[in-house]
Parts: structure tokens; C-alpha cells; sequence
């Protein structure tokens, strides 16, 4: 496929961007330099016309950018960067879309309860908000055109740390595998799924990933 990472140079991003490239022709942007990549456009996500020409001839993206920063930084990139992002993938024939959401929209619920999709969210702080919003605006965009957009909602990544240490985490292969199967499964119209690796801990409804993309975690933490 053809596939258009927003965020690239970030963690999450240039795990992907390793694990796929010899699978997919992709396309990378952010605001900082993409050295594993040679389609690469430097810019930002607030940016219309930027979303528009990196979008262009693409199959799928997978929309990785995101700030936990100060209020207006966070309007421009998480709430307008992703209206722009689905905007210009509308408008370029972009079918199907994934999007990073985050596991902390269910932060709140206590640890001795098994989180599930149709949960209510219970975002705390403005970073949260953003990602309850990216998948409502998702949902939006799947109702109302031809479009398919898949909601993974990362638990706790880190770029030094490939294997999960905690039923929170995602390990670096599990993050490939979700993200892959979040833009090839077929017939998707919107899904959300847990972006988190196996455990013995059974925090995270994983089977619905399972079910629903086909989403097969082999990284796995064993509770003690």
C-alpha cells in the first residue's frame, strides 16, 4: 500500500516506519528530518495545503502526530492537524485512516477493572480531550463518507524500551502489527482497539482486536 505516516520521526513513527517499509511504499512528514525514509515532506500538520499535497496518491494514513504541549500548540496540531489531516484525505480519495488515539482516555477507571471499547471515556487534560475528539471527528468521516478509520489507542510506548514491562505498554513489534492491521484488514467502517502488547494481566479487552482487525499481539508481559 501507499501510506502516508504523519509523525514519522517520532518514536512511534520510525518504529513503524522500519517495520513496514519493505512491505509498503511510504511516505513520511513531519517537522523534523525522516533519514530512514526517501519520500519525506518537512512540515506541519495545522498546515492545509501541506496535508493536501501529502496526502495526494496516498492509499492510507496512519496519523501519528500529537503534542501534549501548552493549549495553543495543542489546538493547532491535535484538534486542527486532525480535521486537516481527514479533510485532505477526503478530498484526495484517502479511504482508509489510522489514527493514534491513547488507552489514558480510559485513565481514570480503576486498575482492577478490564477496560473495554464501548466504555465511557473519561479524558483528563487538554492532551486526552484531543484524542476523544480524534475519534469522534473519525467517526464522523467514516458515517459521512467513503471512508474507514480505525481508533488504536496506544498504551505506554517507549522508543528504548522494545518489550512490554507493564500491561499498559506496547512493544515496538506489536506496534507494526497493530497499526499494519489497522490499515490492510478489510471491511472496516470504524473500529477502536486497544494498542497494547499481551499480558497475563488482563487490563485491556484485547479479543476485540482481535475480532475486529485481526490484531494478534506476540509481545507479552507476564505479572508476577
Amino acid at each position: 500500500m501507499k501510506i502516508l505516516i504523519t509523525g514519522a520521526a517520532g518514536a512511534v513513527g520510525s518504529t513503524l516506519v522500519k517495520g513496514m517499509k519493505d512491505r509498503h511504499t511510504i511516505r513520511g512528514l513531519d517537522r523534523l528530518p525522516m533519514p530512514d525514509l526517501e519520500d519525506t515532506i518537512e512540515g506541519d500538520v495545522a498546515d492545509f495545503g501541506t496535508m493536501l499535497r501529502a496526502t495526494e496518491g496516498m492509499e492510507a494514513v496512519i496519523h501519528l502526530t500529537g503534542t501534549d504541549s501548552e493549549w495553543e500548540a495543542a489546538l493547532q496540531s491535535n484538534f486542527i492537524g486532525t480535521y486537516n489531516m481527514l479533510e485532505a484525505s477526503r478530498l484526495n480519495g484517502v479511504k482508509r485512516i489510522a489514527y493514534a488515539s491513547r488507552a489514558g482516555v480510559l485513565g481514570p477507571y480503576p486498575k482492577s477493572i478490564k477496560r473495554t471499547i464501548d466504555m465511557p471515556t473519561r479524558p483528563v487534560g487538554h492532551y486526552t480531550v484531543s484524542k476523544v475528539f480524534g475519534e469522534a471527528i473519525g467517526y464522523s468521516y467514516a458515517s459521512r463518507y467513503d471512508m474507514e478509520f480505525v481508533a488504536v489507542r496506544i498504551g505506554n510506548f517507549n522508543r528504548d524500551r522494545p518489550l512490554p514491562e507493564h500491561p499498559h505498554h506496547l512493544g515496538h513489534g506489536d506496534a507494526v502489527r497493530v497499526f499494519e492491521q489497522a490499515i490492510t484488514h478489510p471491511d472496516i467502517k470504524f473500529e477502536i482497539v486497544f494498542g497494547v502488547s499481551d499480558s497475563n494481566w488482563p487490563l485491556y479487552d484485547l479479543d476485540h482486536g482481535r475480532l475486529a482487525i485481526g490484531y494478534y499481539p506476540q509481545d507479552r508481559y507476564e505479572h508476577q
